[in-house]
């Protein structure tokens, strides 16, 4: 579903006006849309947010790969044509080549061992630390840089599998990552919470709607990965 139509399905249980036609660019320098339908627009994705750190969804799950270089300790977890950002959430970190999963460290200990530099260790990393972003230039948010312990001595491609929330819906045509339903129904707890009609009455109705049906989602969405807490020796 894209973001007009989350924003109808909004709409239209407010008893308002749907968008009719798309938008040309971000919602918010539309001179097409209404004032009242970009209040709805930003409570939907408000919503959309809210549900995306609610659980660990695979339609969420990206992976990005490092290629380290020969006595470089610190990467950015992003290039010029896409990153991690900096609100994610690190599933594993692994190195293609050897299967070996990196275990994440503190800075403090990253930095006791890498001082002073001339006697650091080099290797193939086993550890990784986050250390500051590094801002990119077309708009989007910075990228987090991450330092690898023992410091590379050769080239490796190294993943980091993540859970990344989706950017905030702008265009008409962009689709949702997550469940639509408690997206549509948060959206319309928010809206009528926002509008102040109801003494409380109906928007605890709606939010009470809205939290069953992502408990729904949820129980779908983590059914197909039962086994992933499992662990047993083969």
């Amino acid at each position: 579903m894209n973001y007009r139509e989350l924003i109808n399905e909004v709409l239209v249980r407010l008893r308002e006006e749907p968008i009719a036609t798309d938008w040309s660019g971000n919602i918010n320098d539309s001179t097409t849309v209404t004032d009242y339908q970009k209040v709805v627009g930003a409570l939907v994705n408000d919503a959309k947010r809210s549900v995306e750190g609610s659980h660990d969804w695979l339609t969420l799950r990206e992976t990005f790969t490092i290629t380290t270089v020969a006595n470089t300790m610190q990467y950015v977890l992003g290039s010029v044509t896409g990153g991690a950002g900096i609100t994610f959430k690190v599933m594993d970190v692994i190195t293609q080549d050897t299967g070996l999963y990196l275990r994440q460290a503190t800075n403090t200990w990253l930095n006791s061992l890498s001082f002073p530099t001339t006697v650091i260790a080099k290797g193939h990393p086993t550890h990784y630390g986050f250390n500051g972003s590094t801002p990119r230039t077309d708009g989007r948010p910075d990228d987090m840089n991450v330092d690898l312990y023992p410091v590379p001595d050769s080239v490796r491609s190294i993943n980091f599998n993540i859970i990344k929330p989706q950017d905030q819906l702008k265009e008409a045509t962009d689709i949702i990552k997550t469940p639509v339903q408690p997206v549509i129904l948060g959206g319309w707890a928010r809206a009528i919470a926002e509008r102040g009609e109801d003494g409380g009455t109906q928007s605890s109705m709606a939010a009470q709607e809205s939290l069953q049906a992502l408990r729904e989602a949820i129980m779908l969405d983590a059914g197909n990965t039962e086994y992933e807490k499992d662990w047993y020796v083969g």
